[in-house]
């Protein structure tokens, strides 16, 4: 798991999510609120993906944070 701030100073969590199909989701969450989004990793195993995550620095968790996709009740892909 992995604390951030987005570009406008709001904290979020990063975690690797093992989902269906052996797909590995990394999934974000508002530390303070209730969004929740996730965006699927180019890894072919989940230690991959956490190597992947470790070498990632803030910015790049910002812009793939920007790119992610909204996951919750009602939000068709989930």
């Amino acid at each position: 798991m992995r604390n951030f701030d987005d570009s406008h100073g709001n904290t979020w969590q990063a975690v690797l999510l093992d989902a269906s199909y052996g797909n590995i989701t990394l999934l974000f969450t508002a530390v303070q609120g209730d969004d929740i989004r996730h965006q699927l990793m180019s890894a072919d195993n989940m230690a991959e993906a956490v190597e992947q995550l470790a070498d990632m620095d803030d910015e790049d968790l910002r812009t793939i944070l920007a790119q992610a996709q909204p996951w919750g009740p009602g939000v068709g892909g989930s």
